[in-house]
């Protein structure tokens, strides 16, 4: 069962935006597992052939990890044989950064987008926190960066079988990140401007 999972996994297409990869899986959370870390962002190609402008400038707008574990024996409380651990963090202005609703909106981004997809899932938890960093001394000339990070896992309830219910999830939370890092609806076929 697990095989199949991972073979949806690594099938699935996103938008040009997104870059994904297969990185290794935390050790110890479960018997299998499966890891990807992603990037969304504008300016991806242009920070691979830029390598020397400044950290700061050129760090995606969002990026994250998406886990899959499976334990045949369904450990309680997972309520399932499947968990899904993922996190993402994303960088806003300075000025959304400091609305305390930003932790309550970005936590929505994640269940409602999986709602949206028609990703099932039980038992999500989760934490989202906001940050504001500001510069002194001989950074001062910097503007202020704020970013947001969500850190959830949920029970994916399998339905479709794994082609379908894999693809949903993780496309859906692929859209998380797209939507995090401020990216416009993608449709296929449509072009923006």
């Amino acid at each position: 069962m697990f095989r199949a999972v991972v073979q949806a996994l690594e099938s699935a297409r996103f938008r040009p935006e997104v870059a994904l990869s297969r990185i290794a899986p935390p050790r110890g959370l479960a018997p299998h597992a499966i890891s990807f870390a992603a990037e969304v962002g504008h300016g991806l190609h242009r920070r691979l052939t830029h390598p020397e402008e400044p950290r700061t400038a050129r760090e995606a707008p969002a990026s994250g990890r998406f886990v899959v574990l499976y334990d045949e024996s369904c450990p309680q409380p997972w309520q399932g044989p499947f968990r899904i651990v993922s996190w993402f963090r994303s960088r806003l202005d300075a000025e959304m950064g400091r609305d305390e609703l930003l932790p309550d909106v970005s936590w929505s981004w994640l269940t409602d987008t999986l709602g949206e997809h028609g990703a099932r899932f039980t038992a999500e938890g989760g934490t989202a926190a906001r940050t504001v960093e500001r510069h002194y001394g001989s950074l001062t000339d910097q503007a202020d960066v704020a970013q947001v990070e969500v850190r959830a896992s949920w029970t994916p309830v399998p339905h479709g079988g794994p082609q379908h219910w894999a693809h949903t999830h993780l496309n859906a939370w692929a859209q998380v990140l797209c939507t995090a890092a401020g990216l416009p609806p993608h449709h296929e076929g449509v072009a923006y401007l």
